[in-house]
């Protein structure tokens, strides 16, 4: 049997890294969001998994950051120079634009969801921290997801 290994470039390599983190953060997103509203109408405790979830949701945030600056650093590598037709220089523009706008988005989304963190271990009745929890970090979930519908 030969192995065949394909030299991989580093920009694909954190690109496939940022993915796989950010399937962690939605498998950490749904699962909290469940737990939150579950806590809400059911009065459940906020227990330590749901502070684990809390804080799980936040490092994705962070380390999707980190490696998302990376692929943004590394971009123009990637973008071919197509300027031959409108439509060419057009996409040029958008691929240019597309990831500060995501950037900038997913900057506020992190901000909202450790503003909703913050006030989250301020309050002292469990079912206002799944309040807070699920307030908080659906405005941040929704504002990745608008950050990737203008992919």
């Amino acid at each position: 049997m030969i192995l065949n290994l394909e030299i991989v470039d580093s920009y694909s390599m954190i690109k496939h890294v940022h993915t796989v983190i950010s399937g962690a953060f939605l498998i950490f997103a749904v699962w909290l969001i469940i737990r939150s509203i579950r806590g809400i109408i059911k009065n459940h405790a906020y227990t330590g998994l749901d502070k684990f979830l809390s804080y799980g949701f936040i490092i994705n945030l962070y380390l999707q950051l980190i490696f998302g600056l990376i692929l943004f650093s590394n971009h123009n590598s990637t973008v071919d120079d197509n300027f031959s037709n409108a439509e060419g220089a057009l996409k040029m523009a958008s691929n240019r634009f597309w990831p500060i706008e995501h950037i900038v988005l997913m900057l506020f989304a992190l901000f909202i969801a450790n503003l909703g963190l913050i006030l989250t271990n301020q309050s002292l009745s469990d079912k206002e921290k799944h309040k807070k929890i699920l307030t908080y970090y659906v405005v941040s979930i929704l504002m990745i997801a608008i950050s990737l519908i203008a992919i």
